[in-house]
């Protein structure tokens, strides 16, 4: 028709400008963090490998087991941390919304710093063969610190880094770069220090395990899983002790004042005691009923920690929240509802 233009097609240039977001390089930052977590878990590696012989009654390195927290203790725990502490600030800056994922993960830096102060003078104990060392203690303390430490790599590489890259701006990375200090890595760098060499020795004779970041988030999701279970069942058994108490203190409140109202033989001091007996079991059941409705908010809190929202990508999926989604003929018919 005279007057009227063709449709013209146009290519969509979204798919080329995400693709090639994707292929942009991160930042030096973050690629240095990342090197970092791959480090520090070629260490867990050699940590658990020791862990392991322990377990088979077996006769570990206590020098390599030495070395991997004394590494772990003076250079990811003073040097690593503080610098993913100021860039996970920053996030928090730009995007006020993951403050508390943030202040999360700044907990979770100084825990597992104590935690990995509490192997390391275990470890110390075994070496020396100081008395009242205990290898139970000892494994437990290794499988918490390694657990908790991959876990929580897993999450920064994951969520944090890819997060840091989205809202940081150019002159965040420039202040960030400026405030971070160079450090020598003492067991991966060029020149190892003399006391890191034979821990250097022992990392290099074995296998590398797979590295942080490398991880499909499902098995994210499976040690979040277990850890959420874990936290319902200390919440169980913690509401069946509190139960058997409530119990036993009612029944000794009723037997004792059945027992004194028996002995009051005028009809209105029995009428007022039973008056008061029924009082005391309402107050006692709404005490119950209160202190387990706590520990079940404890416990779910605990299940989703620390994987940000109740909904985030790194939350167990049976403690997801499942909200239906609207139908779009629902939609569509409530608007003209409206529009009638």
């Amino acid at each position: 028709m005279p007057g009227v233009r063709p449709l013209q097609t146009r290519t969509k240039p979204a798919p080329r400008r995400a693709k090639a977001a994707a292929e942009t390089p991160a930042p030096d930052i973050i690629q240095a963090l990342v090197g970092e977590h791959k480090y520090q878990a070629r260490l867990l590696n050699t940590m658990e490998r020791q862990v392991g012989l322990l377990n088979q009654r077996l006769p570990p390195d206590w020098d390599v087991m030495h070395g991997v927290m004394r590494y772990m203790t003076q250079y990811p725990d003073r040097f690593h941390h503080p610098k993913e502490d100021l860039l996970f600030e920053k996030i928090a800056l730009r995007d006020p919304s993951t403050r508390s994922q943030i202040d999360q993960m700044l907990e979770e830096h100084r825990t597992i710093i104590a935690k990995g102060a509490d192997l390391l003078a275990e470890i110390d104990r075994h070496r020396e063969a100081a008395p009242g060392a205990d290898p139970n203690r000892l494994r437990k303390l290794a499988h918490a610190y390694t657990g908790s430490l991959r876990r929580h790599m897993d999450v920064e590489t994951l969520r944090l880094f890819p997060l840091a890259v989205r809202a940081l701006q150019p002159r965040d990375w420039i202040e960030v770069e400026r405030r971070m200090k160079p450090i020598l890595d003492p067991v991966f760098g060029e020149a190892p220090a003399d006391e890191f060499k034979e821990l250097r020795e022992a990392e290099a004779a074995r296998p590398q395990g797979f590295e942080p970041g490398r991880l499909a988030a499902g098995l994210i999701e499976a040690a979040a899983l277990l850890e959420a279970v874990e936290a319902l069942i200390g919440a169980g058994s913690r509401m069946r002790r509190d139960l058997l108490r409530h119990n036993r203190e009612t029944l000794r409140v009723n037997r004792d004042l059945i027992a004194q109202g028996l002995a009051l033989l005028p009809w209105d001091e029995r009428t007022k005691l039973m008056r008061e007996l029924m009082q005391r079991n309402v107050q006692m059941l709404l005490g119950i009923n209160f202190r387990m409705l706590d520990l079940w908010s404890e416990a779910l809190g605990a299940a989703f920690r620390p994987y940000e929202q109740p909904e985030g990508p790194y939350t167990p999926k049976l403690l997801r929240w499942r909200r239906k989604p609207v139908k779009p003929h629902a939609a569509k018919d409530s608007g003209r509802q409206e529009a009638v």
